[in-house]
């Protein structure tokens, strides 16, 4: 779905609906529609619509439900700032609105509440495992089928290098690269294009890669997902981030970890959280993570302040002194 944000004449929106299906062309018709408004406003929702549309594309979703709302919700609070997800939320829930006032399709983001903004301190907004947590997951796999090496190695990736689970599914079999005695995974990063970064991956990494294609048969040819689905309805077609979202959470909890703040993101976080403690240098961890400010990476060293500060403890024992 490659949406054209531009606001112009309105064309029928009947004409853009055939059975109450979803359409990408209605949001055309719906930008054109609040064509009056200030332009600030027009521009934030033509940002917001377009955005919305990608991330449908990207999870291969064509016709949303209410359900797909909320976890668009959570990708927008994992990779946002709280106020911008609110206001692409809200533009989400005032496009849904006005389609069922139309009769074109019913109202999908009904009853979705949009992120709190006393959540904005915590922007990133999920906790990070522990070591000996990051090793419980992964050491829960055991066996060599292909989807067994397959989901052992997302997490790997997601753990070990910081990947999104969006660079996960973009990526595909051609994307190692050899350069200078080192691997390399080319990457296609949130708000690219193209694939313009790349990622460094260890021995093991690599390792556990070409033992899950050479299981799965992979043929390395251009345009080939790293990454399918082992479902009968779907295989071989490339995974999707929902999917990875709902692999990342079933692992945790086959390990006793259930809470709404570990979540897939929680693995990048780990990544950053557990090289900042082994005392890496904040810009190296920049660089992994592919941030553009350094203070973006720098909010990582709050969860470290938290794991150390014994202030409670410290007064607690102080009380006890009789």
């Amino acid at each position: 779905m490659t949406m054209q944000v531009t606001v112009g004449t309105i064309e029928t929106a009947n004409a853009a609906v055939v059975g109450n299906s979803f359409s990408e062309a209605l949001a055309a018709d719906w930008l054109a529609f609040n064509a009056d408004k200030k332009a600030a406003t027009v521009m934030t929702y033509g940002k917001a619509i377009k955005n919305f549309f990608g991330w449908l594309s990207d999870n291969g979703i064509k016709n949303p439900s209410r359900n797909d709302v909320i976890a668009y919700r959570e990708s927008l609070c994992s990779s946002k700032k709280i106020s911008t997800s609110r206001l692409y939320l809200t533009a989400v829930k005032v496009f849904s609105k006005w389609l069922a006032s139309k009769g074109l399709y019913f109202d999908f983001a009904a009853g979705v509440g949009t992120p709190k903004l006393d959540e904005e301190a915590d922007t990133h907004s999920r906790e990070s495992l522990t070591l000996t947590e990051a090793k419980d997951v992964l050491n829960s796999f055991s066996g060599t089928d292909e989807k067994t090496l397959r989901d052992k190695l997302i997490m790997r990736l997601m753990l070990n290098c910081g990947l999104r689970s969006v660079e996960v599914t973009r990526l595909d079999t051609t994307d190692i690269e050899k350069r200078h005695g080192k691997t390399f995974l080319r990457i296609w990063g949130k708000g690219r294009s193209a694939k313009t970064a790349r990622v460094e991956i260890s021995k093991t990494v690599y390792d556990m890669i070409l033992d899950y294609l050479h299981v799965r048969g992979a043929k390395f040819k251009a345009g080939e997902p790293m990454f399918t689905s082992t479902a009968n309805r779907n295989r071989g077609q490339r995974l999707q981030t929902q999917s990875i979202s709902k692999l990342a959470k079933r692992t945790f909890r086959a390990v006793g970890i259930d809470s709404p703040y570990i979540t897939c993101h929680s693995c990048r976080h780990t990544c950053a959280t557990l090289l900042l403690l082994e005392g890496t240098d904040l810009a190296r961890v920049q660089k992994l993570l592919r941030h553009k400010s350094a203070s973006t990476t720098a909010i990582y060293r709050h969860d470290i302040s938290e794991r150390n500060d014994n202030t409670v403890q410290t007064l607690s024992d102080l009380l006890d002194v009789a």
